[in-house]
Formats: C-alpha cells, sequence, structure tokens
C-alpha cells in the first residue's frame, strides 16, 4: 500500500516524546513493506540527525516550519492547520496514497477532508484529557483553567470528528467519549506500545526499595510523589522496617527536595534514563487518580520485570492489564502498603506477577505487534485483503 503519515511534529527514533515516538515506530515496523511518505511540521530543535533518519525511511518527505494550530481564546483552527492541510493536499495529489494516517486530534479538520481513507490517531480524547485535570484536589484556578480546556476540547471534537473514516484511540474509556461524536465502529482501539528490547525484563530489584516515577515540577505527579513519601512509606515502613522509597524523575527534583528529609526517601532528579531506578526497585507504585500521560511508565515498569502496585485511574488506558494478575491495585494508603508489602515478603507472588506482566508486554504491547494492528486497519479502510496487504 502507499501511505501517507501527516504529523504535526517530525517523527524520529530514538525519542522520549510519545507524540515523535508512535508514528516513528509505524514508520520504523512498517516501512518494509509498504510505501511511506510523510508530511511533516518541523522546530528549531529538529537535529539534522533526526531529519536523517526519517528521509531514509520514507519514499517522499515535505517538512514545513511549525506555526500555531489554533487560536487560544476561540480554539478554532489558526493558520498552521491551513498550511499543514495545504501541503497534505499537495502530497495527496502528487503521491495519490491508498490511506491517510494523521497523527494528532489537533490535526482531525485534515482527517476529515482528507477526501480518502483516513485514520486519525487522536489517542486521546482531548475532552476527557481536560475533564480529569479539574480533581477536587487541584487547586481553584486550575479547576477553572481545566473546565475552560474541557469546552475548548469538547467543541473541537463536536466540529471535527463527526464523519471521521476511523478514529483510533488507547483505551476502551477514550472510545465511549469519542463516540458521542463519532459511530462506535469507526473507532478502534490500539494501545500504545512500548520498545520490548530497549526495556528488557530483569529481576534483580533491592529487597525493600520502592520506587516512583514521575516529572516531580509537575503538579499531579509531585501530588502523588509527595502522598507515596509521607503517607504510603511510613505505613510500609510500620510493616517493613527497613523499607526504603526512591523518588526518580528526568526533571529537576528540586521542588520536592523537602521530601528527601523524611526517613526512609531518597531523591534523584534529572535523570537522562530511568531503567536504573526501576530495576533497582522490588515494587513500583503508582498511586495516580489519573492515567492520562502516565501508561508509558506503567508499561515501562510492566517490561521490566518491577511488580507494580498502581490505583485503578493509574491503569486507565491500559484495558488489557488484569488487577490480580499483571498487577496488583490500591486506592487507600493502607492498602498501598499492604500490597507492597506483600510483595516484599513473597517473592513467588512478586515474580508471579512480574513474569505475567512481561508475557503480557511481549504479546500485546511491543511496537511490532502495534503496528501490526495499524496495518490490519490500513488494509480494511483500503478494501485490501490482509495478505496482499504488502
Amino acid at each position: 500500500m502507499r501511505i501517507l503519515l501527516v504529523s504535526p511534529v517530525l517523527p524520529h527514533l530514538p525519542s522520549h516524546d510519545a507524540a515523535r515516538l508512535a508514528p516513528a515506530q509505524l514508520i520504523e515496523h512498517l516501512g518494509s513493506r509498504h510505501t511511506l511518505s510523510v508530511v511533516a511540521a518541523t522546530t528549531g530543535g529538529d537535529t539534522p540527525t533526526a531529519r536523517a533518519w526519517l528521509a531514509t525511511r520514507v519514499a517522499w518527505l515535505e517538512t514545513l516550519p511549525a506555526q500555531r494550530w489554533r487560536h487560544a481564546v476561540s480554539g478554532r483552527p489558526a493558520a498552521g492547520l491551513r498550511t499543514m492541510a495545504a501541503a497534505a493536499r499537495r502530497a495527496m495529489g502528487a503521491l495519490r496514497p491508498d490511506v491517510v494516517h494523521v497523527e494528532s486530534p489537533l490535526l482531525a479538520p485534515i482527517a476529515r477532508a482528507a477526501g480518502v481513507p483516513t485514520v486519525l490517531a487522536c489517542h486521546e480524547s482531548p475532552a476527557l484529557r481536560a475533564r480529569a485535570a479539574a480533581r477536587p484536589s487541584a487547586p481553584a484556578w486550575r479547576r477553572v483553567r481545566a473546565r475552560l480546556d474541557e469546552r475548548v476540547e469538547a467543541e473541537w471534537e463536536r466540529d471535527w470528528f463527526a464523519g471521521l473514516g476511523a478514529c483510533v484511540v488507547e483505551s476502551e474509556e477514550d472510545r465511549r467519549a469519542i463516540a458521542a461524536h463519532l459511530s462506535f465502529d469507526r473507532i478502534d482501539v490500539i494501545p500504545a506500545g512500548i520498545d520490548a528490547e530497549q526495556y528488557a525484563y530483569r529481576r534483580r530489584g533491592e529487597p525493600g526499595r520502592v520506587v516512583f516515577t514521575g516529572h516531580l515540577g509537575v503538579p499531579r505527579d509531585a501530588e502523588a510523589a509527595r502522598r507515596v513519601a509521607t503517607a504510603i512509606v511510613p505505613l510500609l515502613r510500620g510493616r517493613v522496617p527497613r523499607a526504603e522509597l526512591l523518588l526518580a524523575s528526568p526533571d529537576s527534583a528540586a521542588p520536592a527536595r523537602d521530601l528527601a528529609a523524611v526517613p526512609g526517601v531518597r531523591i534523584e532528579g534529572s535523570l537522562a534514563d530511568l531503567r536504573p531506578s526501576v530495576w533497582s526497585a522490588s515494587v513500583f507504585v503508582s498511586p495516580l487518580d489519573a492515567g492520562f500521560g502516565r501508561k508509558a511508565r506503567i508499561l515501562e515498569a510492566l517490561a521490566l520485570g518491577t511488580p507494580v502496585v498502581a490505583s485503578t485511574a493509574s491503569l486507565s488506558g491500559l484495558d488489557d492489564v488484569l488487577p490480580g494478575h499483571h498487577v496488583l491495585t490500591a486506592e487507600t494508603d493502607a492498602d498501598f502498603a499492604d500490597a507492597v508489602a506483600l510483595l516484599m515478603r513473597e517473592p513467588v507472588v512478586a515474580t508471579t506477577i512480574a513474569r505475567n506482566a512481561r508475557q503480557l508486554v511481549e504479546r500485546r504491547f511491543t511496537w511490532r505487534a502495534i503496528a501490526a494492528r495499524y496495518d490490519a486497519l490500513y488494509a480494511r479502510l483500503a478494501g485490501v485483503p490482509a495478505e496482499r496487504a504488502a
């Protein structure tokens, strides 16, 4: 098949940016089977190496400077969308693709007007994500801002999702939210993926060590880290006296430095690679009140072999993950302490949970498996039998 991919960012590998990673992995895994072309926006931060990675993997590439996609106040399409739509039309006219893949809900107007079988990779419902940000524990001003964002995103979904040929989201929860604007049968659930080789399975965690990873300068992660350090760990140390907590962040740990004064708590910030921190622990905890933006962190722990104890909300978007089989779930501080203590005291249970999780990752969440599901979707839309899609 001839596939045109339209993206608001430049896809490339390696990358830790989910917006670049997902389309780049599709290009990496489908390029040998299909003729791929790309239209992408670029910024000054895109390096020649990143551009070269993409250029060597596609048959045709057009890049254009990134501009504002939507007006800040009204949320209506801005100049960037018009420029990108024009570039997409030129590419479709020249290349005559069998399928167009449009990455990001920001580009929904392009997907709806493509005129050929088109997939909008939405991933998450923007309105649902904004609604989750208005959690009761947030400051009043943040709740007001979240409600305004939700209104803008809901209007965007209402105006531009109706009439899409196909939309991809990562969870049934997102599917139900977007079904308010698009028929259910046009919404496919395909989760995010993970590099199972980069995130190799290792069972070598320090006995008694718990790890939480997050951006400690982001309010939601900072609140969760503070809860683990000041509420969960003290209860855990009542059950496992030598238990310790590692708070690991890719950003500066300065916003949470005061937590280092809590007995048994250690903080490491500005880490380029969080894998050693997760490997070093016997349990990974995630007590967040929403899973938006956290699926990758949970997947990493599942793949790396560190047993996970998570709130139900943390697992939203990971529909295949079964509590009690792949992870343990907890809601209250005492429940978290009990679940973590169980995994620390019962190595057979911990290893069983870890192995089940890794098997699930290999079966459902590798990028090869995710790319195969997109491949089947493209073939279905193009009316090409799967065995002839290559």
